[in-house]
């Protein structure tokens, strides 16, 4: 016997897979400086969790919004591209960060 109120909607799943694999490309992005000792332990499992926090968040809330545009493609299409230009725009901030930090 399965409960259907116990299932997850996708603005749900979307945070947790963002979340995740935020948290994940953080940890990774993070790990070479944690080696070398240039990030203490602690500082880093902040900045991942905030991370995961963040592209969580981030993905649930596209997700909901583009839920909530079913029936209209245009909406949803747009944003779609939103949220991926965001990524992209934070990708790029961080790679230039990292690039002169």
């Amino acid at each position: 016997m399965t409960n259907s109120t116990n299932k997850l909607n996708p603005a749900s799943r979307a945070m947790i897979a963002g979340a995740i694999i935020g948290g994940t490309a953080s940890a990774a992005s993070q790990w070479k400086s944690h080696q070398q000792g240039e990030l203490e332990t602690n500082q880093m499992v902040t900045k991942v969790t905030t991370d995961a926090l963040k592209t969580g968040l981030a993905s649930g809330a596209a997700t909901y919004v583009a839920d909530k545009m079913a029936g209209r493609p245009v909406l949803s299409m747009l944003t779609v591209l939103s949220t991926g230009a965001v990524g992209l725009y934070l990708m790029d901030q961080y790679a230039e960060k990292k690039k002169h930090g």
